[in-house]
């Protein structure tokens, strides 16, 4: 017979538990949608919720903000190897989101393009719905070669966007999003060398909390696919903001998950990056000062947008 304690404990799980699966979570998501005019049992489609930048932009593509100012795509050096997390708190630049992580180790220079892409894909379907899309496509337009070495290169960016979790913790919106994957689950029809060519995908409904109220940022495709892992680490901060403030080295660093201690190595580093959003026209301004902050001054919004449509208000 279960005792008085074991059954208290079900039951405060079945209300508010770590992975935010209980119901008082559910329902502190669902009135944080409420106030965003998104009805319980509505089918979330972002191209309907966000018609002006998402349905009839094919030239953007958008990141949540609580995922684009985290350490969630890192930009450590290639060569070394992948990590491998459970529950690991990731590195937020603002102090009320806190992300949890489990999982291979997401990186900005690729996972972070296949799975924007991924989401543009299926931007006119509702979430929880699947949509498909072929290999070629994906790696075409991610903007890689459209060889042999690129499609085993995507294929493993979807492997690992699918065998993960990632639990968000937003004390001023939706409180705890959910585990979610970043793909909530694919199939695949494979070549005779059993090799995936075809994918159908689906999208974690959760998903919306982290699109909700326009608190996502809209990236110029073509630009943003082609910086470097450092240089889009630092678009997907200071895009994310009207107005950027100065932003430390260390917690750039952090930012970018990287592992690189050698502050002379890292200022080198971060210069770099400032230049190239400056040259690749991201930026009017980017500079590292000699107190190690970051300055920087974003550029008008692409053709045809208005900052208040691109940037998000969280």
């Amino acid at each position: 017979m279960k005792s008085a304690s074991s059954i208290a404990k079900k039951t405060v799980d079945e209300l508010i538990n770590a992975d935010g699966s209980g119901k008082i979570d559910k329902l502190q998501r669902q009135a944080y949608l409420n106030s965003k005019g998104i009805k319980q049992g509505a089918q979330f489609q972002l191209d309907l919720l966000f018609p002006g930048i998402v349905a009839d932009r094919d030239d953007l593509r958008h990141m949540p903000n609580d995922y684009g100012r985290s350490s969630l795509f890192s930009a450590r050096n290639k060569n070394q190897p992948r990590e491998t997390y459970m529950r690991k708190q990731l590195f937020h630049y603002n102090e009320h989101v806190s992300l949890l992580y489990t999982g291979i180790e997401l990186r900005a220079e690729d996972d972070e393009i296949v799975w924007l892409q991924i989401l543009n894909f299926g931007r006119c379907v509702p979430f929880g719905q699947p949509f498909d899309f072929s290999i070629k496509h994906l790696v075409e337009d991610v903007g890689w070669h459209r060889n042999g070495r690129y499609y085993d290169k995507a294929r493993e960016c979807v492997s690992r966007l699918k065998a993960n979790e990632v639990l968000a913790l937003n004390s001023k919106a939706y409180g705890k999003s959910g585990a979610i994957s970043l793909i909530a689950n694919y199939e695949a029809v494979n070549d005779s060398n059993g090799k995936p060519t075809n994918y159908r995908v689906w999208i974690d409904p959760n998903l919306i909390v982290l699109f909700a109220g326009n608190t996502f940022t809209s990236h110029c495709w073509e630009v943003y696919r082609s910086l470097s892992p450092v240089a889009r680490r630092l678009a997907d901060y200071m895009e994310s903001h009207q107005h950027p403030f100065p932003l430390g080295l260390e917690r750039f660093r952090l930012m970018c998950g990287s592992s690189d201690t050698n502050i002379t190595s890292w200022r080198k580093t971060t210069r770099a990056a400032c230049a190239e959003l400056v040259t690749k026209g991201v930026a009017e301004l980017a500079n590292l000062s000699k107190s190690d902050q970051i300055d920087t001054i974003r550029r008008l919004p692409c053709r045809g947008s208005s900052v208040a449509e691109l940037f998000g208000t969280a």
